[in-house]
């Protein structure tokens, strides 16, 4: 028995090991590259035959009774438990384990449905086991039918991996489908999202549960900022596994598959931890650089011995939930330490936004941390898009003939954030922008000054694309409507959009803009 890492199942379970390739989906098989890896290693004996022969392991047998916490256990993740070699005497016993422990919820998944069909009615099908077959081609569509045909109670497809388009599933009779794409070496084979819209689709049309696992390989999600790629996130898969910025992981073999979200500003963000009330959100948990591993066991080490000091701080949602704002690092290192008690505080600020909290969050380090100049700056940088963010919302309010605020400055803010003056954060832009990295990684370090690694840069040119600009002459780019210029806003084609009543008017916007600007005219004069 072995800890699973597998995010539809708690544990594995291997009474037989070794198997034999008899389809397409097994051209890359997992379970052989562990077993030619583990049948090397010395505590590693049930592999030491290697992958290609089948054996029955009698002495695992007996673990399960000894199990008294409730389990969802995958039964043979390293071989195939209707593989053509086993003996019915043995699989009996296996099911008589699965049968004598009905705690448990047992999975098991085969490609080989003649020798389930064939076997079926020899055994006994108590209510915790789930029976699946696998179909990742339209080839395998045809276990299907052996399926729904056998004493299963509980029966699920494993579409994984799915490297071709299915047809039309037919899922009268299944009770849960898991569909991924296929990971491991550069071997893998793409997934296509329309492929898995398309089972989804399936399983909304016989309301059948739909558990999407994993893109496979981060490049073949659409999505590169999909945050579950990011090994940190609570949701980790392998390249990732959200479809269109949601999860989908329905799951009916646990007794509850829900997956916690919170309301904050009137969204709704998955929770990542939790903490009695608290809770925490990858959008502002990951806002910070993570802490690296040495440093972040450091920490845990210092917490377990001398406990924490500082509090956590959160401030209350208007449904009366707790989001934390500052110290997650320090409450996930609480959670890997198990401690039952820990300070917390509230914040009674008022907010208005997720950009605004992110603006807090970095001022606030500013207070707890003593930094250099140039670890200010790098520091207040983080809030750059914040703070654009937070001018287009405030532009964008003109369209609502709400009240708009003064233009912000970018590099004036993070100078205000940092307490250096607005040439300095300018320079660093530039380094970062035209900067070699080896002069943004000494600039970073501190082993150069922004003043010089400025001076390495001059000359050379930003790689991005060309800025509009407002001349004299004034050559506006006039727009329609309110509507086609909050679009243009939002897209990032246009910083923002001026209103007159007037053409002549335009005249005076040489002087006072340099930015790309477009003007809307409510009574279009020629």
């Amino acid at each position: 028995m072995a800890e699973s890492n597998i995010e539809w199942t708690n544990t594995t379970w291997n009474p037989t090991t070794g198997c034999t390739k008899i389809s397409k989906e097994c051209d890359n098989c997992y379970a052989e590259v562990m077993t030619n890896r583990m049948m090397h290693m010395p505590n590693q004996t049930r592999y030491e035959k290697g992958f290609d022969v089948f054996v029955e392991h009698e002495d695992a047998l007996n673990e399960h009774y000894k199990w008294k916490k409730p389990k969802t256990v995958f039964v043979n993740s390293m071989s195939d438990l209707f593989h053509k070699d086993v003996t019915i005497e043995f699989l009996q016993k296996i099911f008589k384990v699965m049968n004598d422990t009905p705690q448990h919820t047992y999975q098991v998944l085969t490609k080989r449905h003649h020798e389930l069909e064939k076997y079926s009615s020899q055994l006994t099908w108590s209510d915790n086991i789930w029976m699946g077959v696998s179909v990742g081609h339209v080839a395998g569509e045809r276990r299907i039918e052996s399926l729904v045909k056998c004493g299963a109670k509980h029966k699920f497809l494993s579409i994984e991996p799915l490297i071709e388009e299915l047809s039309d599933l037919n899922l009268k009779g299944i009770d849960w489908v898991i569909c991924g794409g296929e990971s491991g070496d550069n071997k893998a084979r793409p997934i296509e999202k329309d492929w898995i819209l398309k089972v989804k689709k399936n399983c909304e049309e016989y309301n059948v549960p739909f558990f999407f696992k994993q893109w496979g390989k981060q490049k073949f999600n659409p999505n590169p900022n999909d945050p579950t790629i990011d090994k940190q996130h609570r949701y980790h898969a392998k390249g990732g596994c959200m479809i269109d910025g949601n999860l989908f992981l329905q799951n009916p073999c646990v007794k509850d598959d829900s997956v916690p979200m919170i309301n904050v500003f009137n969204n709704k963000y998955y929770v990542m931890d939790e903490f009695q009330e608290l809770n925490t959100i990858w959008e502002l948990k990951s806002y910070l650089p993570m802490m690296e591993s040495e440093l972040f066991d450091q920490l845990k080490n210092d917490i377990k011995i001398n406990g924490l000091n500082d509090p956590i701080l959160y401030l209350t949602t208007s449904e009366g939930d707790k989001l934390v704002i500052e110290g997650h690092t320090r409450l996930k290192a609480c959670l890997d330490l198990k401690l039952k008690e820990i300070p917390t505080k509230e914040i009674k600020e008022t907010f208005n936004s997720l950009e605004e909290i992110k603006l807090w969050i970095i001022k606030h380090q500013f207070q707890r941390r003593n930094l250099s100049s140039v670890e200010k700056i790098q520091l207040a940088y983080l809030s750059k898009d914040t703070i654009e963010a937070l001018a287009k919302i405030n532009l964008s309010k003109g369209g609502k003939n709400t009240e708009v605020i003064e233009h912000v400055d970018t590099n004036t803010e993070i100078a205000k954030i940092a307490g250096v003056g607005r040439t300095t954060v300018v320079r660093y832009a530039s380094v970062i922008n035209k900067g070699s990295q080896t002069v943004i990684n000494k600039l970073k370090k501190g082993e150069i000054s922004i003043a010089s690694a400025y001076d390495s840069t001059k000359g050379l040119s930003i790689k991005k694309e060309k800025k509009v600009i407002i001349k004299k002459t004034v050559e506006c780019n006039f727009i329609n409507s309110i509507e086609e210029g909050n679009k243009k806003m939002q897209a990032g084609t246009i910083d923002g959009y001026i209103v007159l009543n007037d053409l002549s008017k335009t005249n005076l916007l040489a002087d006072n803009l340099k930015r790309k600007i477009s003007v809307f005219i409510t009574k279009k004069q020629v």
